[in-house]
Parts: structure tokens; sequence; C-alpha cells
């Protein structure tokens, strides 16, 4: 099987944070993150601002984040996606950041790296899991191969969703990996919360913009409402599937759904096609 793997320049979990966190500081306002995130970087560079903007903040910290799902928008109009307000917003409590971050982070390895399925699969010392995956990575050099293969185990680690042996064997960590397969489960979600949570989010958001709501920002609103009145995790790819389920059962609402203009990210997806609005309205007599 051949794949392709995006090279996550910077892997640093917290590093990535504290940039998500500038990201959301100065959301639509691109000098100010570039300033915020460059000042993260003080030590690693006496280039010229210009340089170190090319290379850091355009060449390596946006890049990443972006690969990684955590921001959407181009150019000024940049700001932290759902589950990059998730990561965020979950730092009140140590114990439900790791959480939130592991969930994120098993959803990105399930969509696009497929370490985990493997690992858990397989007993492979670290050496031999690098090379046994470079053999199925296409159109890059065996440099390039191992070194991103070896940054994102380095995330899967951080966050401690694998472990190494004394014999340098690569292991799921039990507790939090059992931990996740829970959290990221939308049927174990309260769904009569999430219709509540999402109606009531909805009328707050479309308050001023004459009820036409962004859909990516009703995701980030009910998210963050479970994870702070629940103590749930609920990441974007949850949120659809339990949002089409709402679409499809509520005999309340009447649901319109708009397409976007242009090119976008993080749409929602509905019965095949891509929306990036929701209109919703009560039906008489309900």
């Amino acid at each position: 099987m051949n794949k392709e793997i995006p090279l996550i320049k910077e892997y640093r979990i917290q590093k990535l944070i504290e940039s998500l966190k500038c990201i959301d500081k100065f959301a639509y306002y691109r000098e100010k993150q570039r300033d915020c995130i460059l000042k993260l970087y003080l030590n690693s560079s006496n280039k010229s601002i210009e340089h170190r903007e090319k290379s850091i903040f355009r060449g390596m910290v946006i890049p990443s984040l972006r690969y990684l799902g955590l921001i959407i928008g181009f150019g000024d109009s940049i700001k932290p996606s759902a589950n990059g307000k998730l990561i965020i917003e979950s730092q009140f409590d140590n114990e439900l950041h790791g959480r939130c971050l592991r969930a994120i982070t098993y959803e990105i390895d399930k969509k696009i790296f497929e370490f985990l399925s493997i690992i858990t699969k397989n007993k492979f010392s670290k050496k031999n899991f690098i090379a046994f995956l470079s053999e199925q990575v296409v159109g890059i050099s065996d440099k390039q191969k191992k070194e991103r293969i070896k940054k994102w185990l380095s995330i899967l680690y951080q966050v401690k969703l694998i472990e190494f042996s004394q014999n340098d064997i690569i292991e799921v960590n039990e507790k939090n990996y059992k931990q996740v397969i829970s959290d990221t489960n939308p049927e174990l979600k309260d769904f009569t919360k999430f219709c509540e949570y999402s109606v009531s989010e909805y009328y707050n958001l479309g308050k001023n913009s004459a009820g036409i709501v962004d859909i990516r920002d009703l995701r980030e609103n009910v998210g963050i409402r479970f994870l702070k009145e629940r103590r749930a995790i609920l990441t974007e790819s949850q949120f659809d599937y339990l949002f089409s389920r709402f679409i499809f059962t509520t005999q309340n609402f009447h649901v319109s759904l708009g397409e976007p203009m242009g090119a976008d990210q993080k749409l929602f997806e509905y019965k095949g096609k891509f929306y990036k609005t929701v209109i919703m309205r009560k039906k008489r007599g309900n």
C-alpha cells in the first residue's frame, strides 16, 4: 500500500500549543499573529524579521498547524479550527487537556498517518518500524521518509498514546488508548444534549447574521459547551456525525444548508455534498 506522509516541521507539542494561542489571541490580525509566534522563537535566529517570518512563521508553524487541521483560513483570515479551540480551551484542567490532545491526535493519525493501526497489531522496534513504513511511503527520498515518520512518532509519544520499552519496542499506552477510543466515539455522547446545545448555540451565533451561521463556528461553540459543562470531548468529526443525525431526525426544525461560494476548509459533508452555512427555522406548532 503506497501512502503519503506530510511533513510536520514543528512537531513539539508545547510550541504548537503556544503558537495556536497566538493565532487565537490575534485572530484575523496576521501581523500580530506573526509577531507573537516569532517571540516564541527569539533564540532560534539572529536574522532579519523578514527571513524569520519566511522560515519560522510561514515556513514551519503555519504549515504544521494547517496539516494538523488546527487552523482554518488564509492570509489575514487565519483562526483556530474547532479542534484547535478545544486544545486551547481545555487547558483549565490538565487531565482533560491531555485527553483532548490525545483524541485530536488519534483522529489525525486515523485519517492521515495510520501509525496506531499498525502498532496495535504488530511488535516493532522503533528502527524496524521506520524501515517498514519507509517502504510504503512514496514520492520522497529515504532521508525525508525517515524524518517524517520520526516526527509523527514523536507527537504520538508526546501526547502519551505510545511508549517505548527497554528494547525500544513501540507499544500503545493501554490506559490512554482505551480512554481515547471512548472519547472519540460519538455514540457515547448524549445526543439529547447535543441537540439542545446545537440549537442554543445556533441562535446565539445567528443573532447578528439574519440566522445564517457558519457551521465551523457552530462546531466550535458546541464542542466548548461539551468540554466545559460535561467534561466530554466533542471533536469536529464527532460533531459532524451527530449534526448529520440531528438534521435527519429533527421534527422541530427546517434545516437549510448553504454551499460555499469558493474554496474553503473544514466544510461540513452531508449526503456526499459539502456545506458551509446552516439556517434553522422552527416548524409551526413546535
